[in-house]
C-alpha cells in the first residue's frame, strides 16, 4: 500500500497531462477547420465564378439601358482583393421636359400663386372683421360694466335718506313742470 502512495502524484501529473493533450488536439482541430457555411477550396470552380462575373455585368449593363445610359464598358478581371469592391453608379440622367408640359406646369404654378394671394387676402379681411367685432364686444362690455356700476352707485345712494330728498327735490326742478304734465 505504501508503494501506491508513492505513485499517487506521478498519476496525478500524468492525468493532468493527458488531460491538457486531448484540449489542446480539440482546439487544434477546430482551428484547421474552415468556419461553418463556408465554401471549401477544393470546390471552387473559377469556371463558375467567370459565369457570375458575366452574369452580373450583363445585369448592370441591362439596367444602365433602361435608364437611358450607355452600356457601361465591361472592366477588367481584377487583380487584387482591394479591387472586387463596386464602384456606385453614376446617378440617372432623366429626360429633359417637353416644352408643352412645362408650359403647363408653369400655368399651374401661376394659378397656385393666385390661389396663395386670394387666400392671404381673404384671411387679412377675415383678420380685419374679428378685430372690428373684437372691439364692438369690448366697447360694448366696458358700456355695460359702467351702466352697472353707476346704477348700483345711484341704488346706494337712495338708501340714505338724505339722498333720496335731494334726487326727489331733483327731479321736481329738472322734469317737466307740473302745468305741462
Amino acid at each position: 500500500m505504501d508503494g501506491f502512495f508513492k505513485l499517487l502524484p506521478l498519476l496525478v501529473f500524468l492525468w493532468v497531462v493527458v488531460s491538457v493533450i486531448r484540449s489542446a488536439t480539440k482546439v487544434a482541430r477546430k482551428l484547421g477547420e474552415p468556419p461553418p457555411g463556408a465554401r471549401p477550396s477544393a470546390d471552387f470552380d473559377p469556371g463558375e465564378a467567370q459565369r457570375t462575373r458575366r452574369i452580373q455585368e450583363e445585369i448592370r449593363r441591362k439596367i444602365a439601358e433602361r435608364r437611358g445610359l450607355a452600356a457601361p464598358v465591361a472592366p477588367a478581371a481584377p487583380e487584387r482583393e482591394e479591387e472586387l469592391t463596386p464602384e456606385p453608379l453614376p446617378p440617372p440622367v432623366l429626360p429633359a421636359p417637353e416644352p408643352a408640359q412645362l408650359a403647363a406646369v408653369l400655368e399651374r404654378q401661376q394659378q397656385l400663386a393666385d390661389q396663395m394671394r386670394a387666400l392671404e387676402l381673404a384671411r387679412q379681411l377675415e383678420q380685419r372683421k374679428a378685430a372690428v367685432v373684437a372691439a364692438t364686444v369690448r366697447d360694448e362690455t366696458e358700456r355695460t360694466a359702467a351702466v352697472v356700476a353707476m346704477r348700483g352707485a345711484l341704488l346706494a345712494d337712495l338708501r340714505n335718506a338724505p339722498t333720496a330728498r335731494r334726487a326727489f327735490l331733483l327731479r321736481e326742478v329738472l322734469d317737466v313742470p307740473v302745468g305741462l304734465r
